[in-house]
């Protein structure tokens, strides 16, 4: 048995009332057992004790961070009840907004440029193939002047004297553009099945994105799409569009993608781009098969009160009659 070592006093601090932070008395603890680990915490806090209070304070060098804890608010949950706008409340809108639109529009003029590329699925780069510019009048109810201000071909025939109505683009004296609400005019909405896809928060309005497609499955020469509606003045300000099977397979094999999009022009919004990709059924010669249709409409006028002098001479298509060309 080994024999045990002599209990000796172990040193401890305290401070007694009156004394200074920087005074540490002594007192003995004799003849009670102190395992190392207490030993070593009672020298710690023998140190703390005996510093001064200079040395616990943060030093004077360096930032001193401060956690601001008397500024918390809490916001109670408000829960706000209110009936959404139903899917046939939107479609009687838009039909109502683009009917309101088309109505408060007298006259207008544009620039049209027609641009039609080649090959634009082949490995090398597209090609020009023909672009047309042309200034439009359009006045109610019928009346149409198209003035052709430029015209490129990149192989025009050679028995081609000027005349390049193939390759123009046709308007019509109406200004509903039902390219762009064909599907939500009261007459057609029968035949479609719309969705809401998607509801966005634009400044003080909302954009609603609605899909739309064929109610008969045996439908599928007709196209489906999306638009995005705006709320402000519930019109359309984009359409997309595309086609299961082409409308008129012996001509095109495929319409791959369909853009219409408008733009505001003072108080209204009216068409500004057409983008159209088709693939021919058979490749033509110095075409190829594949290519891309651009429309943009552009340096819009509206209810400016054109005279209807401007459009005397003009046939269907708005164009200059060939006996008022020679004629002037």
């Amino acid at each position: 048995m080994l024999p045990q070592r002599p209990q000796r006093p172990l040193p401890c601090t305290f401070h007694t009332p009156g004394d200074s932070p920087r005074v540490s008395r002594w007192v003995h603890f004799s003849g009670l057992p102190c395992p190392r680990a207490h030993v070593f915490k009672a020298l710690a806090l023998a140190v703390v004790i005996a510093l001064p209070a200079e040395a616990l304070a943060a030093p004077a060098e360096g930032p001193t961070l401060a956690k601001e804890d008397t500024m918390r608010t809490d916001v109670s949950t408000v829960l706000v009840k209110a009936p959404r706008v139903t899917l046939e409340e939107i479609l009687d809108r838009v039909a109502r907004g683009e009917a309101r639109r088309d109505s408060l529009m007298r006259d207008q003029s544009f620039t049209a440029t027609l641009r039609v590329m080649r090959d634009t699925e082949s490995k090398k780069a597209p090609v020009l193939f023909a672009e047309s510019v042309s200034k439009v009048y359009k006045k109610k109810p019928d009346k149409l002047r198209t003035v052709e201000l430029r015209h490129y071909e990149e192989k025009p025939d050679k028995g081609d004297h000027g005349d390049n109505e193939d390759l123009n683009a046709d308007f019509s004296p109406s200004m509903g553009e039902e390219i762009v609400n064909f599907a939500f005019r009261p007459a057609n909405r029968k035949s479609f099945k719309f969705t809401i896809e998607d509801r966005k928060l634009l400044g003080d309005h909302l954009l609603y994105t609605l899909a739309f497609e064929p109610r008969s499955a045996l439908a599928v020469f007709e196209p489906s799409g999306r638009v995005w509606v705006d709320t402000k003045d519930f019109v359309i300000v984009r359409q997309e569009i595309e086609f299961r099977q082409s409308p008129v397979p012996l001509v095109l094999k495929d319409i791959k993608h369909l853009v219409v999009e408008r733009a505001r022009a003072g108080d209204f919004w009216v068409m500004s781009r057409v983008l159209m990709r088709m693939e021919l059924t058979i490749p033509i010669p110095k075409f190829g098969r594949a290519f891309d249709f651009a429309l943009a409409l552009s340096d819009y006028t509206v209810n400016t009160d054109l005279p209807d002098s401007l459009f005397a001479g003009t046939d269907r298509q708005g164009r200059v009659r060939r006996s008022s060309k020679k004629g002037s």
